[in-house]
């Protein structure tokens, strides 16, 4: 059997998912601090968790409940987890046996493994503000940008808060970002680069960077995480985070220019639920 767990109750799995809170929107969801549902084998004493959240989905506690596994397995199929049909599912495990178990959960389609790195950050070595280019500048994602008359603000932006933090309105409250706006002569002010936070649990956080193709190579990725991991670490948090694919380069240089440092290597597992490899 599979449960879904009420948020009230999610102090029960906390232990189970302790050992994913380098992934740490993991620990943001059960704070309340990121949306996601929690999925367990007993609702009272839950030995056996699966949670959907907006960065991914995570397998945590005894992998070996073949009930369970199956029974998430028929879920997930059966679209009967979430409001809308999902395309493909993107899972972290917290053992090695839960990365055996995906081909009971995820039957019959074969997950792909993807390479990643996670990084931390605990102090800026990047001062943004000597490197800004002229027609350049960077600025905090708040209410008066947002309504600003002229400023077209990407959808992509707007959709990070939405699906990372529930609502644009939640973002103002828990979350944070910087933008970098390129004010070219004879043209409208432009949003060019921006970097958000994923989500927040206690005193760290998770930001990325987003910067459209045609700026890139210019280092306004850099200035504008640089922007962000400072306004992090002026405002409390200690450890601010960042996730990354092992084969992109342009994400793991803008993180080391930052001042981000590689704490550990570790597996994404990518399953496409409408095909069959």
């Amino acid at each position: 059997m599979i449960y879904t767990l009420d948020k009230i109750e999610y102090e029960k799995v906390r232990p189970l998912f302790r050992v994913l809170e380098y992934h740490l929107t993991s620990a943001a969801v059960l704070d309340g601090n990121n949306p996601g549902l929690v999925f367990v084998d007993d609702s009272a004493r839950p030995q056996s968790a699966f949670m959907f959240s907006p960065e991914g989905c995570y397998l945590a506690g005894n992998s070996d409940h073949d009930t369970f596994n199956r029974a998430l397995n028929e879920a997930l199929h059966g679209k009967r987890l979430f409001d809308e049909p999902i395309e493909a599912l993107c899972f972290i495990c917290a053992s090695e046996s839960w990365e055996k178990q995906l081909a009971v959960v995820l039957y019959p389609h074969r997950p792909v493994q993807i390479p990643r790195r996670h990084y931390i950050c605990r102090k800026l070595n990047y001062d943004w503000r000597a490197n800004v280019p002229a027609g350049f500048a960077v600025r905090r994602i708040d209410e008066v940008l947002l309504n600003r008359p002229g400023l077209e603000i990407p959808r992509h932006i707007m959709g990070w808060m939405v699906n990372n933090w529930g609502a644009t309105v939640d973002f103002m409250q828990r979350g944070f970002g910087f933008v970098t706006l390129h004010d070219e002569v004879g043209s409208v002010t432009q949003v060019v680069s921006w970097s958000l936070a994923d989500c927040c649990s206690r005193d760290a956080c998770e930001i990325g960077i987003h910067t459209a193709e045609q700026f890139r190579r210019r280092g306004l990725a850099t200035l504008t995480a640089a922007a962000t991991v400072e306004h992090a670490l002026s405002s409390g948090f200690s450890t601010i985070g960042w996730q990354c694919s092992e084969d992109n380069l342009g994400s793991i240089g803008t993180a080391e220019k930052v001042g981000f440092e590689q704490e550990r290597d570790y597996t994404l597992w990518y399953a496409a639920l409408n095909e069959t490899r």
